[in-house]
């Protein structure tokens, strides 16, 4: 893992505190060698559009992405996946002191690509279906990521994105709370490729 990783074990204590006071946080995670790998199998993988927008009403979402999320046996995601599953299993061990509702395991997979120029995503919550934490990977392009207090944006405070940058959020399940922040993308100035895991309850 350390070949792959810029960190050989994840800092849990200050991941904690930062999801429980800020919503997110972010840290520089992916080596290299390994961001070019991952880039160079997402610019050649089949992407489809995403939805223009969900929900209705005041509570209407916007966005502008196109998202992948089938990979052959082979694939370097599915890698990633595995090799951070093990990274994040072996820096928190499941005790009485643990802070999700049950163990995490990174069984929802999601590439995306923004085109530059778009609206990225207004400000929304994710499903309460995805539990515990919520981690996107950043691969390329430059944009703003923001967690903020409402629909309209309010009190907006930005997280570091950089390409190789893991963004951590909270997900329902994180200390016995149900919370879900808003947060947003927007400024697309660059071809954007995030990666997601997610811990989705099935």
């Amino acid at each position: 893992m350390a070949s792959k990783f810029a960190l050989s074990t994840l800092p849990m204590d200050e991941i904690v505190y930062g999801l429980e006071r800020y919503d997110a946080l972010s840290l520089p995670l992916l080596n290299e060698g390994l961001l070019r790998e991952l880039l160079a199998e997402a610019e050649s993988a089949a992407f489809r559009p995403a939805r223009e927008s969900i929900g209705e009403g005041d509570r209407i979402v916007y966005q502008r992405m196109e998202v992948c999320d089938r990979f052959p046996d082979a694939s370097a995601f599915i890698s990633l996946r595995d090799d951070f599953q093990a990274l994040w299993d072996a820096s928190l061990s499941v005790g009485s002191d643990y802070p999700f509702e049950s163990p995490v395991r990174f069984n929802d997979l999601m590439l995306q690509r923004y085109a530059p120029g778009e609206v990225g995503i207004t400000p929304h919550r994710d499903r309460s279906g995805y539990r515990n934490i919520i981690c996107l990977f950043v691969l390329a392009g430059r944009g703003r990521f923001a967690v903020c207090a409402d629909r309209n944006g309010k009190n907006a405070r930005e997280i570091a994105n950089a390409p190789g940058d893991v963004i951590l959020i909270r997900a329902p399940g994180f200390l016995a709370s149900s919370a879900r922040p808003f947060h947003f993308v927007r400024d697309i100035v660059e071809s954007r490729y995030v990666v997601g895991l997610r811990h989705e309850r099935r």
